[in-house]
């Protein structure tokens, strides 16, 4: 990936994106992270950069080198450059709750202290280092997609996947609804946003749901429509949706199956109605890898 792709690629990130940056070069990872934080900067936002490959001078010198100088924003706590290990680990442990309630807690200070928005990286090479389960780390991606519905934050996270073996890093993109492979180009956006409805309760979809990002919309719609939602009705509005697979299919089908609310979809189109009734029709939806 040239500087120029990076960069363009970066500005597609906004608030109430988390995307994974899949990466094999460490200045492809600086450049991206450094775009996408300088123009949080530059927005007014509050951000969080966690650094893992690089240590945090370096990303600072980099950061300085990009337009917008570093001290007044460290200075009054508007930017915080980090070591990953010291923001995702808790007494040495990786413990998802932990980590999802500290970024929960973020994202309102920002809100408090007037900020537009929180903008987080995240350089996700610690977590083999330290020994995090694929489990727990797919986990926390998941769940963590219910911080960014609300659009108050955009959320980038490195995989270098010359670390990360083929059994993390599928799973871990899915649980993302955008992943940034090597070598994409201007025409990249994300493949997938979802927007928080309040009234109506539920979600807005817009863009495509596939094998790459399905983790993350099952992850988002129980959310919205489990057991946690206060038993509040459930409307999703999928009139945006371009595309749907079976397995993402089979994913409305289990949420409103499961629901103890009615879940109530509208905008179908007529490709999704029929397979919504070919799934609904062949009866109790399992998961789909």
């Amino acid at each position: 990936m040239t500087v120029t792709t990076a960069s363009a690629v970066a500005d597609q990130v906004r608030l109430g994106d988390h995307v994974c940056w899949v990466h094999d070069d460490e200045g492809d990872g600086l450049r991206a992270a450094g775009r996408f934080v300088a123009g949080g900067l530059r927005l007014g936002h509050k951000v969080l950069w966690f650094t893992d490959a690089l240590p945090p001078s370096v990303a600072r010198a980099h950061l300085d080198g990009q337009g917008p100088t570093t001290e007044a924003a460290l200075a009054c706590g508007q930017l915080r450059i980090v070591p990953a290990a010291e923001a995702y680990l808790s007494g040495g442990r990786f413990v998802p709750e932990a980590m999802l309630d500290a970024l929960a807690a973020e994202i309102e200070r920002a809100r408090r202290a007037g900020h537009p928005g929180l903008r987080v990286v995240g350089d996700m090479g610690w977590a083999l280092r330290h020994g995090a389960s694929v489990t727990d780390l797919c986990r926390y991606e998941a769940e963590a997609n219910r911080l960014f519905i609300d659009g108050h934050a955009a959320g980038m996270c490195l995989y270098d996947r010359r670390l990360y073996p083929t059994e993390y890093l599928r799973p871990a993109s899915t649980a993302h609804p955008a992943t940034v492979a090597p070598g994409a180009g201007h025409a990249w956006a994300p493949l997938l946003r979802a927007y928080r409805t309040r009234d109506p309760h539920g979600l807005r979809l817009v863009g495509e749901v596939d094998r790459s990002n399905r983790g993350a919309f099952a992850a988002m719609l129980d959310h919205v429509t489990g057991r946690g939602t206060n038993e509040r009705a459930t409307v999703l509005d999928v009139s945006e949706l371009s595309f749907a697979d079976v397995g993402a299919a089979s994913a409305l089908v289990r949420a409103r199956r499961n629901a103890p609310s009615p879940v109530r979809l509208v905008g179908c189109q007529p490709a999704l109605t029929r397979l919504l009734d070919l799934v609904d029709a062949a009866g109790p939806a399992e998961g789909t890898a």
